[in-house]
């Protein structure tokens, strides 16, 4: 089921921290970028509104993360776990064959995460992005069984400004579009880590 949220998506973790104590204290903040263990402390003592972590992908960082928020004695934290469906080098994510086992752990050991659902970034080209979409509702399914789950239990965050229209057809229920509301992003810190990533 589609509904509106009243929420930011931010993926530099200084930015987050930057702007949450500026903003309103209702959004909802996910945080979407590639986490490093160093800054989880940051983010959870920065964003007290912190609703969800969307790119979860390694065993380690699950546990760090589940660990942080237990000596932080938060409520449990959504997240969503990211998977490389494209198999791109340059992305981070859970290569699709350990979605399973890396879900099964943050069910069984991590007690202070909810897993709310699976998240995927298509290729800029837009040329495979069906076959990336159907891998990760393939992803959601198997995660689902293992779980014991309904897959609908589980949402698919797929589809961002060029590629939503496609995302909602083929069953996204979390889309981004951050580029399309506000414009192409200008931070110098974006663009910097741009130029940092792999050709």
């Amino acid at each position: 089921m589609w509904h509106m949220r009243h929420c930011l998506q931010i993926f530099l973790s200084q930015e987050m921290v930057e702007k949450a104590p500026k903003l309103p204290q209702d959004i909802q903040w996910h945080f979407i970028g590639h986490l490093q263990s160093n800054k989880i402390k940051a983010i959870l003592e920065g964003v007290p509104n912190l609703a969800m972590i969307e790119t979860v992908d390694t065993v380690k960082l699950a546990d760090k993360l589940n660990k942080a928020i237990e000596a932080a004695q938060r409520p449990p934290l959504r997240i969503f776990m990211q998977v490389n469906t494209s198999g791109e080098e340059a992305k981070s994510g859970v290569d699709p064959p350990g979605c399973v086992p890396l879900a099964a752990h943050i069910a069984k050991q991590c007690p202070h995460l909810q897993l709310a659902g699976l998240m995927t970034i298509g290729m800029l080209d837009y040329t495979s992005t069906p076959e990336n979409f159907k891998c990760l509702a393939r992803c959601r399914d198997d995660v689902a069984k293992e779980l014991s789950m309904q897959p609908q239990d589980l949402e698919l965050s797929m589809g961002m400004s060029g590629d939503f229209e496609m995302a909602i057809e083929m069953g996204s229920t979390n889309i981004r579009v951050g580029s399309t509301i506000f414009g192409a992003r200008k931070d110098p810190r974006l663009q910097a880590q741009s130029q940092q990533q792999p050709a």
